[in-house]
């Protein structure tokens, strides 16, 4: 079997996989809620909406008609999740977005940003919501971030499908999460890893695919830009509803001890769980022949 009937196996077996698991929108129910609500856990919502971090710093060419292809395939992903979310919103009250920031060199900024206008006239993508940052390093960013929210822990972690550390699925996920705009037609293993801890010092982390139990998708897996900026959305979407049900079963007030643990470790997993089922469907959807890239 070569290469391209391989990837289309395992994509097919793996969109049946996701149908088995049968999530639905309301996965964290309002009775698992209710069942675990004697006290409310540490890992409480920060005070300001999370961040998606894109960083545009590498992966765009020099070359005129590679730098291109570069310029739309990173501002297609960008469109992809802004049109995605605008249409996901529409039935839901009182939810956070992220703020959607993109860093890079200042033309590579600007190119994107004219491509993402252009296609935002064409979708129903609000391309208001990124905000474009040229020439802003990322350190840069996260000491600003730091300095304006001194009185809150701020975590980070930069997405690689690479990295040794797997982010945990028994609370909610950090605030800031840094996504390398990488988007090639082939992958380069270890690249976005040592980005993170080789170039810019900055915890390399992966999804905890492995936790949908789908045996042609594992957490090494490298998801598309767009697939990765739903997932965390949803995930964040997710915390926030529970995390906001518990508060007011609680009546706001936070009890001592760690009873029901287990109970809140369950609930936080559906959180992620869902978020990961909705986000390779979308991917399944969009890229019917590739929803999966690693094969055996």
């Amino acid at each position: 079997m070569d290469s391209d009937a391989a990837a289309a196996a395992a994509a097919t077996d793996a969109a049946l996989a996701l149908d088995r698991l049968q999530i639905t929108e309301n996965t964290n129910t309002e009775e698992d809620v209710a069942e675990s609500a004697s006290s409310i856990p540490e890992c409480k919502p920060d005070a300001s909406a999370p961040i998606l971090l894109c960083d545009a710093f590498y992966g765009f060419p020099i070359q005129k008609r590679p730098r291109n292809e570069r310029v739309r395939a990173v501002s297609r992903q960008l469109t992809n999740f802004l049109q995605w979310r605008s249409e996901a919103s529409l039935n839901k009250k009182k939810i956070n977005h992220s703020h959607v920031y993109v860093l890079g060199k200042g033309k590579d900024c600007e190119s994107v940003k004219a491509r993402v206008d252009e296609l935002g006239t064409q979708t129903k993508a609000s391309t208001k919501e990124i905000m474009f940052q040229p020439d802003v390093e990322i350190h840069q960013f996260l000491d600003q971030q730091k300095r304006a929210h001194e009185s809150v822990k701020e975590e980070f972690v930069y997405l690689s499908p690479d990295a040794t550390y797997t982010l945990p699925t028994t609370c909610r996920p950090p605030r800031i999460v840094i996504v390398g705009m990488l988007i090639d037609r082939r992958i380069t293993e270890d690249r976005s890893r040592r980005r993170a801890e080789e170039s810019l010092n900055i915890r390399a982390a992966k999804l905890p695919l492995d936790e949908l139990r789908v045996k042609e998708l594992s957490s090494c897996e490298p998801l598309n830009v767009d697939t990765v900026m739903e997932l965390m959305q949803r995930w964040w979407w997710n915390c926030d509803r529970v995390e906001e049900r518990l508060q007011q079963i609680n009546g706001g007030s936070k009890t001592e001890g760690d009873s029901n643990a287990e109970k809140y470790s369950q609930l936080y997993k559906k959180c992620f769980i869902e978020a990961a089922a909705y986000a390779m469907k979308s991917q399944r959807d969009r890229h019917p022949n590739r929803t999966v890239h690693k094969t055996e």
